[in-house]
């Protein structure tokens, strides 16, 4: 256990080491116990309060609206773990059993927590940038996470080590999130792997439907970090998985060079590279060596400035330029920001201002803390 970064803007790095996915959480909520205690009851009591008051924006299935309505969203979740517990790696829930009896925190609402993600997403934006488009033809990616601010996940920011002793557990990977949650939303694999995610609140008519039931979108991106050594591996996963909710991932290969956006819904997946990227407007244009996507599908001011942001920095871009003049000039990254070195495997990660700090509240106008995955996947 670490901390890492200066001042106000530190990070809780954590290192695991397990054969089971129970050593995994058992060190995890070992380590992180205080800080367990002071997350989890201050972000359901705001999660359950913004999930019924802005229940009608959410566009969920009518029938689960009335579920949280009539018997509460704790009931809600747990019906929506059922329906996903079959698609789930049993090793998940074992570290969730790990973490509630190392940090004595109730096993149900840590679940819980891993559930709300379906239903809340988020409005965030990624790119990947390889060759030409970086300085000395880097693999940069960009994952902004515009989520809330309000929940105080910011006071406990985590970036964990996990250090599988065993294959059937994958290979290291590093997750950053907040104390208590290991899905995973941001991060990076020792295969020099990347992954970034969008919640699509305004789609068009090439996605497909949504669906209640399959691996909750925060357990397909851990899984590709995990278990993926390449682009390709990841991919397939994709198309292959029970998928869920409309979504844009990105997901970055170091070693080979390049990234790719993916368009996902339960019921259909399109794969997109800098040559059919979509959707193809004048406010969304291709860019070579480039993927990206702005805040949403159909969100033309935000899509054109993060697109205006890339090309006006082309061929010079590294992450701290990319931190200084793309994720601060198009303003997304509240919560927290993670910029990936995928060829020297650097992460740079900021998070929002915690309760009792100083300084602007958006993580992209506050200080990055620069971490070499190199060194930290080589501690034993």
């Amino acid at each position: 256990l670490y901390q890492v970064g200066s001042g106000e803007d530190q990070i809780w790095l954590i290192h695991v080491y397990g054969n089971t996915g129970y050593d995994f959480g058992y060190a995890y909520g070992t380590l992180l116990r205080d800080q367990i205690h002071k997350v989890l009851p201050r972000a359901w009591a705001h999660f359950e309060q913004e999930i019924i008051d802005s229940l009608k924006d959410l566009k969920l299935p009518k029938w689960f609206e009335d579920i949280i309505v009539d018997k509460g969203l704790g009931f809600a979740l747990d019906f929506q773990n059922d329906l996903v517990k079959k698609y789930m790696d049993e090793e998940i829930y074992n570290e969730m059993r790990g973490i509630a009896d190392a940090s004595q925190v109730d096993f149900k609402t840590i679940v819980r927590l891993h559930m709300l993600g379906e239903i809340t997403r988020g409005r965030c934006s990624l790119y990947g940038l390889w060759g030409n488009a970086t300085l000395g033809g880097k693999t940069l990616q960009l994952r902004a996470l515009d989520w809330d601010v309000d929940a105080g996940l910011q006071d406990y920011p985590v970036v964990t080590i996990y250090h599988p002793r065993t294959s059937k557990l994958g290979h290291p990977f590093a997750n950053v999130a907040w104390a208590g949650y290991i899905g995973t939303l941001t991060g990076m694999s020792s295969f020099h792997l990347g992954i970034s995610e969008i919640g699509v609140s305004y789609p068009d008519d090439t996605f497909g439907d949504e669906s209640m039931s399959g691996l909750p979108f925060i357990f397909v991106e851990r899984y590709i970090l995990q278990y993926s050594e390449t682009l390709d591996d990841a991919l397939s996963f994709i198309a292959d998985v029970k998928r869920t909710c409309h979504l844009i991932l990105g997901v970055a290969d170091g070693r080979l060079g390049t990234a790719r956006m993916i368009q996902y819904s339960h019921s259909k997946v399109n794969f997109f590279d800098d040559q059919n990227l979509q959707p193809l407007t004048d406010w969304h244009p291709r860019i070579p060596n480039a993927v990206y996507c702005g805040m949403d599908w159909l969100c033309p001011s935000r899509q054109y400035k993060l697109y205006r942001a890339i090309t006006d920095q082309y061929g010079q871009i590294t992450p701290e330029l990319s931190i200084k003049n793309i994720t601060s000039i198009v303003k997304t990254g509240d919560l927290h920001v993670g910029v990936y070195d995928l060829t020297d495997n650097i992460m740079y990660v900021a998070n929002a201002r915690g309760t009792d700090e100083q300084g602007p509240m958006e993580a992209y106008k506050r200080q990055f803390v620069k971490i070499d995955l190199n060194i930290e996947f080589a501690r034993q």
